[in-house]
């Protein structure tokens, strides 16, 4: 059994570098929900959630992707995508 990642808010349109995504005032407070500052996050693992869209059959499904937590010296702290990349979590009927 897969151990579940905790989830935090990612914006995809705050995307810096290629795989990479600029954290924003909601993935902070998803942090801080977690107990976590962004400089303890760095390194750690986390399922990230652009929202709700549609997946290629048009079935509602929130865009994810996991990912780590890295501070970078021109953009901040940004979600890097693992090797899966995105994907689509169907959501529940």
């Amino acid at each position: 059994m897969t151990k579940q990642l905790p989830e935090i808010f990612c914006d995809l349109n705050a995307g810096a570098e290629v795989n990479s995504y600029r954290l924003t005032s909601g993935s902070f407070a998803d942090l801080e929900k977690l107990g976590l500052t962004p400089q303890q996050a760095v390194g750690m693992r986390f399922s990230f959630n652009g929202g709700v869209d549609e997946d290629e059959s048009g079935r509602l499904a929130d865009i994810m992707f996991d990912g780590t937590i890295v501070k970078d010296d021109k953009w901040g702290y940004l979600a890097v995508t693992d090797s899966k990349g995105i994907y689509w979590r169907l959501k529940a009927s």
